[in-house]
């Protein structure tokens, strides 16, 4: 017997919004991973969350057989479940441990697991209870290829109806069957992977751009007709008028009362009548498309002056990650223009490289964009109240920037606090802003939804100053980098940097 989870015309708005997350929508979905897609603040955890039953929605049915549950982004808290899964003799509980490389001290020191180790841990838990309907969104922040890939294998396990939220586009295409794509308050689901499903919607997006452009030319046209037309019957109507034609003059009436009783005089009308008849069937069509604002990707950069600061260069020697660990590199360069992808293990070394070529100083402070990986609240406000305090050339500047990374720069600058990602982008607006020779980026796709993330990619690839760009997202690094430094262990508690060529 297949499993399905039928919803039907589900509607869903918070509180405090005026608008609807979700207006009426219905759908289908079976066992199998289905990718839940869409921009940050679009709904998705709030989908899955209703999906689950963690929330209510203001109409609508959901229904499946058996259980539900929610395995959320954060893993700040050890799960309630953990020693019925840590006592447990299930074989499939065993199996499970195996995957995920599970140790049995992991619940007594939770407070000093990393973050791969955490997430680990909360998928095992929640594998374990084999629910019927099984919710994971983001599971792979932060992780490093191969615990990104344990994940994937662990996932792979299960087999009933899963929702995956996620950014990672390498992890949708090789987990999800399905793909839905939230545009609120409509949904899109679509029986493919990603990638497919991604390239569908960008040719029907074209092809609808276009018919409504070609629409769009016919109401111009017809409007201008309409127009013409109405001057002409004016001008008829005139001269047809008997007001400046003398008393006596009874055959020039004659001929006017001729013209009017065989219909004469009203062909001009009916030729409007039916030209306003077809500028209104094209007008209906025109608005039958639908269209939705998009934001445009591609910034126009600066002419750089800062090239005269390169090349940069990185002395050779050695940094210790701890009593016992290093990480050693030769003379590496960075010439202006070069993207490089910093890539390793986590544990590798590459935040503490990072944090030394800050120190060094090898670059003036205002010729460098550094954008970290996460960026706490106060510092988030920081940020924000700084830019809100340019004058409006410097704001509306940066504003139409923001808009080119995929954002609403009105509704970033006029909220209390910007998401984690808006932040960011954030960052790189100011700092395209002030000409820079070098963007220093770390992990630059946490935190973004899919959509932004294609803007930055664009954004970046037509960047002229030099890049270092350091994540675990390969397919980001793919279509951004030119070459990589690759932080790799070649002894025990060893590692050295490896410059190597984009495969």
């Amino acid at each position: 017997m297949k499993e399905f989870l039928n919803v039907s015309n589900l509607s869903f708005t918070y509180e405090n919004n005026i608008e609807p997350i979700f207006s009426s929508v219905s759908f289908q979905l079976q066992a199998g991973w289905t990718g839940i897609v869409g921009a940050n603040g679009g709904g998705k955890t709030t989908l899955v969350k209703l999906l689950t039953g963690e929330l209510s929605p203001a109409s609508g049915i959901i229904t499946f057989q058996g259980t539900a549950c929610y395995c959320e982004q954060r893993a700040d808290f050890i799960p309630p479940d953990y020693e019925k899964f840590y006592n447990s003799t299930d074989r499939f509980v065993f199996q499970l441990k195996k995957f995920l490389n599970f140790q049995d001290d992991w619940p007594s020191r939770w407070d000093t697991l990393s973050y791969g180790e955490r997430k680990r841990l909360q998928l095992a838990i929640a594998l374990a209870k084999q629910p019927s309907v099984l919710a994971v969104d983001e599971p792979t922040n932060h992780l490093d290829h191969s615990s990104k890939q344990i994940i994937i294998k662990s996932l792979k396990l299960y087999k009933s109806i899963g929702l995956l939220i996620s950014h990672d586009r390498e992890l949708l295409d090789s987990l999800c069957t399905h793909t839905l794509f939230i545009f609120p308050p409509d949904i899109d689901l679509r029986r493919c992977a990603y990638s497919t499903a991604a390239e569908e919607i960008d040719r029907e997006k074209h092809y609808q751009q276009f018919e409504y452009e070609k629409t769009k030319k016919e109401v111009k046209r017809l409007r201008k007709r309409v127009i013409q037309q109405r001057n002409k019957a004016g001008k008829a109507d005139k001269l047809k008028s008997k007001r400046n034609i003398h008393i006596k003059d009874h055959d020039k009436k004659a001929k006017m009362d001729q013209a009017r009783l065989t219909g004469k005089d009203r062909i001009e009308g009916d030729i409007q009548k039916r030209l306003n008849s077809r500028l209104e069937r094209a007008q209906k069509i025109q608005n039958s498309f639908g269209i939705k604002k998009t934001f445009q990707g591609g910034i126009s950069f600066p002419v750089n002056r800062a090239h005269t600061n390169f090349p940069v260069f990185i002395p050779k020697g050695s940094i210790q990650l701890g009593k016992k660990k290093y990480v050693e590199f030769p003379e590496l360069v960075i010439n202006f223009g070069e993207k490089i992808g910093i890539i390793g293990d986590n544990g590798s070394g590459k935040s503490s490289f990072i944090r030394y070529i800050l120190k060094k100083k090898l670059i003036p402070k205002n010729n460098l964009i550094y954008i970290p990986q996460e960026i706490d609240i106060n510092e988030s406000s920081t940020i924000l109240k700084r830019i809100q305090e340019y004058d409006n050339d410097t704001k509306g500047q940066i504003m139409t920037i923001i808009r080119r990374l995929g954002s609403d720069p009105f509704r970033v600058l006029d909220t209390i606090m910007p998401s984690p990602g808006e932040v960011r982008k954030l960052l790189l607006a100011e700092g395209i802003m002030l000409d820079p020779g070098l963007i220093f980026m770390d992990e630059p796709t946490n935190h973004m939804d899919v959509f932004s993330i294609q803007h930055i990619e664009s954004a970046l690839q037509e960047c002229p100053c030099s890049q270092l760009l350091v994540s675990h997202d390969f397919v980001f690094l793919k279509h951004t980098v030119t070459y990589y430094w690759k932080f790799q262990q070649y002894e025990n508690n060893r590692f050295r940097i490896v410059a190597r060529d984009v495969v």
